[in-house]
């Protein structure tokens, strides 16, 4: 029985799809590494002479997936998620500086720019006649103020509820509208 014979095209043509393939399963090992070995601990501590120098620890849990095929890699679902533990009187103090923490952090993470913006009025709808697509991604404005807004009604929260020490939970996924905090005892 004869092997058939490869003519050059097949040859380049495979050549060419194992060439994409490499680049592609490099690239992401490249944008993967730092994301899965980033250390997901913020610690923050802020000297008040009020709360006798109390300490916040905020911790960060992310997760994420990637679908690689042939050719592309896409990212799939993810979440991160914070936890704000110590005493309510000094996450009360400390709100801005939470805030910010938190916002700069998520921010600067890999999937910032893939938060479906599904909360807001699309840009087809203010403008009918417009004849180009929207973009379905949330802007760093919108993200850092329902950060925003999510945390300090959840300090709030804590707050009201009179409890001394306690933990609010932030996650936040891949559409605005899935980002919650909610205090906890």
């Amino acid at each position: 029985m004869k092997k058939p014979r490869m003519s050059v095209k097949n040859i380049i043509s495979n050549f060419t799809r194992l060439l994409i393939l490499l680049v592609v399963t490099l690239t992401t090992l490249q944008y993967m590494t730092p994301v899965l070995s980033q250390n997901n601990a913020l610690i923050e501590k802020e000297d008040t002479s009020q709360s006798g120098n109390q300490t916040l620890q905020i911790v960060k849990v992310a997760k994420n997936s990637y679908t690689i095929t042939l050719d592309a890699s896409f990212i799939g679902s993810f979440n991160s998620t914070y936890q704000i533990v110590g005493d309510v009187g000094s996450m009360n103090e400390s709100k801005d500086l939470i805030i910010t923490t938190i916002t700069k952090d998520f921010d600067s993470s890999p999937e910032a720019g893939y938060v479906n913006n599904t909360g807001s009025v699309s840009d087809n709808q203010l403008y009918p006649n417009k004849r180009n697509l929207s973009n379905p991604f949330a802007t760093k404005d919108v993200i850092d103020e329902k950060i925003k807004s999510e945390i300090a009604a959840s300090i709030e929260n804590a707050v009201k509820s009179g409890i001394v020490h306690g933990e609010i939970e932030c996650i936040f996924g891949s559409s605005i509208d899935d980002f919650k905090c909610s205090f906890h005892d």
